[in-house]
């Protein structure tokens, strides 16, 4: 019986595709949904979810458990993957307290981060384990016996839960959930070896997964670039696509076409143009892109002096402070934070060679500090310079600069994006398969953004 139905709470009926219908009809007890940018995944998920009484959403993170909550039938869950794994945790530790950084009571810098990424990534004891959580992550093979400890040492405290233990300790200890009539996993290609593992620990009669291949980017920040190829050898899925795109028209899809030529529109009147960005006029409401750092700052620079109004993330202002914080510290003048800045990005170039790492990452973090330094004359203008950013975080205007990372999932009608061919530099100098592969995702992933207009920025 639909409670949801008889209580008039049943959404009202989309015209769906051949697709969309095809998935909210299977009757397969395990799907992966191959979903497109801006195929309609979620109104597709929620007209699904309306056929059950009692189902979890597991979310990425919280924005989307915000964003889709309300649209949920009565009698469902919708959690991030960390607040329901703290839930199982306190029904059977209920006087465990959260301490996000509960690792650094054991010890700190490199080899507490290690820790955390090893867990990540469900790692196992073996020294080959290690390694690989050290190849992946760019953290030195020095660092593992302290990381090693570090992590016996908190997993033995049970009083106290971080991130990594709220999925961890019910996986180490076999804990299930109550079980669930269908379990929606959404943004399936950015889950984490964790994360893909925890799902044990939740019965159901139904799982149904849903992603996209391409637009997975979040492998340097610990998900799993092969996560679709593990749901796909450990569930045994039926599979299913949503190709069309009813975001972007199709002018805007030609460019991305060479990355997936499976998607399709049947929208038109877009618009693509390519600009010198000395010649541009950004719009009042728009999204600015770049694939690095530094362009974003100059940008933003640029309208600082020139009084234009913009907004910029939080997340981004805030690491900017995190990285720059070092190079101000009792600093006797700008000549001074110049030459700190220098000498850690040399420093960092050589760990990199020397452990045959990626260096466009570390020249993609030095260049956005230099291209402060070089905007000011004095420290005191470097600390202008970011209390004007704080000014502008967020919700400050339409006119948002963000890097693509930040853009995903986010659509508006206009967008510039900066200099893409970096996409181009980053892939040329990946060290992986992988990583080459996320490249074009970024480049996808910004176009797609786009609604009606693309303009490409050099």
């Amino acid at each position: 019986m639909n409670l949801n139905a008889l209580a008039g709470n049943a959404p009202k009926k989309l015209n769906l595709t051949t697709q969309q219908k095809d998935i909210i009809d299977s009757t397969d007890k395990t799907i992966l949904v191959n979903a497109v940018a801006g195929s309609g995944k979620t109104a597709t998920l929620m007209e699904l979810a309306h056929n059950y009484d009692n189902g979890l959403y597991l979310a990425f993170n919280k924005a989307i458990v915000k964003d889709v909550v309300d649209k949920l039938p009565m009698g469902w869950a919708c959690k991030t993957f960390n607040s329901f794994g703290l839930r199982l945790v306190k029904e059977h530790w209920p006087k465990a307290k959260v301490n996000f950084r509960k690792y650094y009571d054991y010890g700190s810098g490199a080899p507490v981060i290690l820790a955390s990424h090893h867990m990540s990534l469900s790692g196992n004891i073996s020294d080959s384990s290690w390694l690989d959580t050290c190849q992946r992550f760019k953290v030195a093979r020095m660092y593992i016996p302290e990381a090693k400890s570090i992590l016996k040492q908190g997993k033995s405290d049970t009083t106290v839960v971080s991130g990594e233990d709220m999925l961890q300790y019910p996986i180490d200890n076999g804990w299930k959930s109550e079980p669930y009539d269908i379990v929606l996993v959404d943004e399936c290609q950015d889950l984490n070896p964790q994360q893909i593992d925890f799902l044990s620990c939740i019965p159901t009669k139904k799982i149904v997964f849903v992603g996209d291949a391409n637009q997975a980017i979040y492998g340097f920040r610990g998900s799993d670039p092969f996560a679709l190829e593990k749901i796909k050898t450990t569930y045994f899925p039926t599979e299913y696509p949503l190709s069309e795109s009813f975001r972007c028209p199709v002018e805007i899809l030609e460019t991305v076409k060479r990355i997936v030529p499976q998607i399709v529109s049947r929208k038109t009147g877009g618009k693509v143009i390519r600009s010198k960005s000395k010649d541009t006029n950004f719009t009042d409401d728009c999204f600015i892109i770049s694939r690095i750092n530094c362009h974003l700052i100059a940008l933003a620079n640029k309208f600082i002096i020139n009084k234009e109004h913009f907004s910029i993330g939080k997340k981004f202002i805030t690491q900017l402070k995190n990285n720059m914080r070092p190079m101000l510290r009792s600093a006797n003048n700008i000549a001074e934070v110049k030459r700190r800045i220098q000498a850690k990005y040399k420093a960092d170039l050589g760990a990199a060679s020397t452990n045959k790492w990626n260096k466009a990452n570390v020249q993609n973090r030095y260049d956005g500090l230099l291209t402060i330094v070089n905007n000011c004359t004095s420290i005191k203008g470097i600390e202008n310079f970011i209390k004007e950013l704080d000014m502008h975080q967020d919700g400050a205007s339409t006119r948002k600069l963000m890097t693509i990372h930040a853009s995903k999932g986010l659509e508006t009608e206009t967008v510039y994006f900066l200099q893409s061919h970096m996409c181009d530099y980053f892939k040329d100098r990946a060290d992986t398969q992988w990583e080459r592969e996320q490249e074009d995702n970024l480049y996808y992933v910004a176009c797609t953004r786009a609604l009606k207009n693309l303009a490409f920025i050099d």
